[in-house]
C-alpha cells in the first residue's frame, strides 16, 4: 500500500500527476500552479507543452484496481473537505459525484452533495438528494439535524431551525417545515410560496420567506471553524483506518497486462509519462516522436517535450513492477540487455548510414533528420559503442561493397528532433552480407588491413611515401580559391607519421588527400578498397603529377 502513498501528504494518491522529474504527487498537493521545482528531488517540475495539469492515466486505472472502495471513498472525502474549505464548490461537486457513484448508500456523501448544491444555489437538486436520502433511511432522519455538516448554514441548519420552531406547537395547527418525512415530496415544496418559521402567521418576529430565498440566505453563512475541523478529522480518521485495514496483495489484483506499453505490447521498460498523462516505454515513445511530435494516443502536441530531450522514468511504476512482478521485470531487462548486446556487435548486423564516402581519421559531420537514422544514432549512444558504418549509394545495390566505420564524437539535438552529429572515420570494411533492422540498413562486415612489408620493400615504400607527401604539400600550398574553401571543411594537411605501417589503414594524410581530390566517387572507392599501401601511394602520386602539371601549364 505504501507504493501508492503521495510523497508529500503521505496519503493514498488521488488524481496522481507525474511531473517531468519522474516523481508523482496528488494533483491537489501540487496546488493550482505547478511548482517550479520538485518537492522531493529539487529538479525542474514542469509539464512541458501542457496548459493543464493532466493526471497520469495509467496510475488512475491502477489505483482504481488496487484500492478498495472504502479507501477510495475515504480518500475522496479528505479531498472533498479541502475543496469545501477553499470554497471551490464546482470541483467539490465533481468530487462528491465520484463518491456517490462509488458508494451510493453512503449517507454522508448524499448529505454533502445536497450541501454543495445549496452552495451553488441549485436548490431543486439539493432537495431531490435529501428526498432520496430520507427514503433510504427514514428511521435515521436525525442525521439531517446533527452537527456534522461540512457546510453549516445550509440545508441541515435550515432543517434544524424548522424543527426547533415545530417544537411546542399546538397539535391542531399545521405548520410547513422545510423537510417532511411523511408529507409530500421535498421537491414539491419548491412550489410553495412561503415557509413559516413562527407558530402562526401573526407572529411577525419570524419572517415568512420563500424557500429559494431562505436557502439562498442561509447558504451565504459559510463554515464554522469547529465544524470544519470535525469534518476534516473524521475524513482523515476514516482514511487512516481504511488504509491500515486494507493492505492488498497487488499480485492478486494486477496482471502483467496492466503494466504493458500500448506501443510494443510488452511490459514497460523505463516507463516515461508524457505531459498529457500517457505512459510508454522510453524507446517506444522516442521512436514515435521521430516521426511525429504528438502523443501516440491522444495526439496532443509534444513539441516542447521533444525540445527538452529529457525523458525521466516514472519512478512509482518502476517501484510497482519491481515489487509485484520482479521475475517478469528481470526477464524484460534480460531481453533488453540481449538486444543491446546484439546492437553492440561491430561485425554482425552493424548499422549502415547510406550517404557518402568517409575515410579513416577524417572528420565527417552529419545532419540527421530521417526517423530511421535518428533511431540509429540513439542506439549507438545507448549501446556505448558510438559507432556505425558509412557507405555510399551504388546503383544496383542498396549501398556499396566497401565503407568506413564512424565514431560519434559529439551530438547536438535540435528542438524538432533533428540532430547535428560530429563523427570521425575509424576502420575500413568490406560488406559480406546486407540486411535491415527497424527501417535502416545493416551489414555483416570484415575489416580491411593493409599488407605489411619488410626489408628492402619497406625502404622502397618509405621513399615512395615521402615523395608522394612532398607532392601533396605542393598541391596543398598552391591551391586556388575553391581549394581553400574546401580546406575549411576538411582542415589542414595532417603531419607525416613516423611509422607508415602503424595503422592497418595506412597514413591518415593519404585519406585526407583522397577526400579532397577532384575524383569521381567510383575512382575514390577503388583506391579506398586497395589493401596495398604501395599501390595506393602509386595511384596518388600519378594523380598529383597530372594535377600539378596541368596547374603549371595553365599558369
Amino acid at each position: 500500500m505504501d507504493i501508492f502513498l503521495c510523497a508529500f501528504c503521505q496519503r493514498a494518491l488521488w488524481d496522481p500527476v507525474t511531473v517531468s522529474c519522474g516523481h508523482t504527487f496528488c494533483r491537489r498537493c501540487l496546488g493550482g500552479d505547478l511548482p517550479s521545482k520538485c518537492r522531493l528531488c529539487g529538479g525542474k517540475s514542469v509539464l512541458l507543452g501542457s496548459r493543464t495539469v493532466a493526471c497520469n492515466v495509467l496510475l488512475c486505472d491502477l489505483l482504481e484496481k488496487c484500492l478498495d472502495k472504502g479507501t477510495q471513498v475515504a480518500r475522496l472525502k479528505t479531498d472533498l473537505q479541502e475543496l469545501l474549505r477553499s470554497r471551490d464548490y464546482r470541483a467539490a461537486l465533481r468530487s462528491v459525484q465520484k463518491g456517490v457513484a462509488l458508494a451510493p448508500d453512503d449517507l454522508t456523501l448524499r448529505l454533502c452533495r445536497s450541501e454543495v448544491y445549496v452552495a451553488l444555489q441549485q436548490y431543486p437538486d439539493a432537495l431531490e438528494d435529501l428526498e432520496v436520502l430520507c427514503r433510504q433511511k427514514p428511521e435515521e432522519s436525525e442525521i439531517l439535524t446533527n452537527d456534522a455538516s461540512p457546510l453549516p448554514g445550509t440545508v441541515m441548519e435550515l432543517k434544524s431551525d424548522a424543527s426547533q420552531n415545530l417544537k411546542g406547537s399546538n397539535s391542531g395547527k399545521e405548520l410547513t417545515a422545510l423537510v417532511s418525512f411523511e408529507g409530500e415530496p421535498l421537491q414539491d415544496l419548491m412550489g410553495r410560496k412561503e415557509v413559516w418559521l413562527g407558530e402562526d402567521a401573526s407572529d411577525h418576529s419570524q419572517a415568512a420567506l420563500s424557500i429559494p430565498e431562505w436557502l439562498r440566505k442561509k447558504s451565504n453563512s459559510g463554515f464554522s471553524a469547529e465544524k470544519e475541523r470535525d469534518f476534516e478529522e473524521g475524513a482523515s480518521a476514516a482514511e487512516a483506518k481504511s488504509t491500515q485495514e486494507h493492505k492488498p496483495d497487488f499480485a492478486d489484483l494486477l496482471s502483467t497486462s496492466d503494466l504493458e506499453c500500448s506501443l510494443c505490447i510488452r511490459m514497460f521498460f523505463e516507463p516515461v509519462t508524457t505531459p498529457c498523462g500517457h505512459t510508454f516505454c522510453k524507446e517506444c515513445l522516442e521512436r514515435c516522436l521521430d516521426h511525429r511530435p504528438n502523443c501516440p494516443l491522444c495526439k496532443q502536441s509534444l513539441r516542447e517535450y521533444l525540445r527538452a530531450g529529457k525523458y525521466n522514468t516514472t519512478l512509482l511504476l518502476e517501484e510497482l513492477m519491481m515489487a509485484v512482478f520482479p521475475l517478469q521485470l528481470a526477464d524484460r531487462k534480460r531481453i533488453h540487455q540481449a538486444e543491446m548486446a546484439e546492437l553492440s556487435n561491430l561485425t554482425k548486423n552493424i548499422p549502415i548510414f547510406v550517404c557518402t564516402m568517409s575515410f579513416p581519421g577524417i572528420v565527417c559531420p552529419l545532419h540527421v533528420f530521417e526517423p530511421r537514422y535518428r533511431l540509429m544514432m540513439r542506439r549507438c549512444q545507448e549501446t556505448g559503442t558510438k559507432m556505425f558504418g558509412m557507405c555510399m549509394y551504388e546503383n544496383g545495390k542498396s549501398f556499396a561493397d566497401y565503407g568506413c566505420m564512424l565514431e560519434i564524437q559529439k551530438i547536438a539535438f535540435l528542438p524538432d528532433g533533428r540532430s547535428l552529429v560530429d563523427t570521425i572515420g575509424k576502420r575500413r570494411f568490406q560488406v559480406l552480407r546486407r540486411g535491415h533492422r527497424d527501417g535502416y540498413h545493416t551489414a555483416d562486415i570484415e575489416y580491411l588491413d593493409d599488407e605489411k612489408v619488410e626489408g628492402e620493400e619497406l625502404a622502397e615504400l618509405q621513399i615512395l611515401h615521402d615523395c608522394t607527401y612532398q607532392l601533396t604539400q605542393r598541391f596543398y600550398e598552391h591551391g586556388d580559391t575553391t581549394f581553400r574553401q574546401l580546406l575549411m571543411h576538411h582542415g589542414p594537411l595532417p603531419e607525416k607519421e613516423e611509422d607508415i605501417q602503424a595503422s592497418p589503414d595506412g597514413p591518415v594524410w593519404c585519406w585526407w588527400l583522397i577526400s579532397i581530390l577532384p575524383l569521381d566517387l567510383t575512382r575514390k572507392l577503388t583506391i579506398f578498397s586497395e589493401t596495398s599501401l604501395k599501390a595506393r601511394l602509386t595511384q596518388l602520386k600519378h594523380i598529383l603529377n597530372v594535377i600539378l602539371e596541368s596547374r603549371d601549364y595553365n599558369s
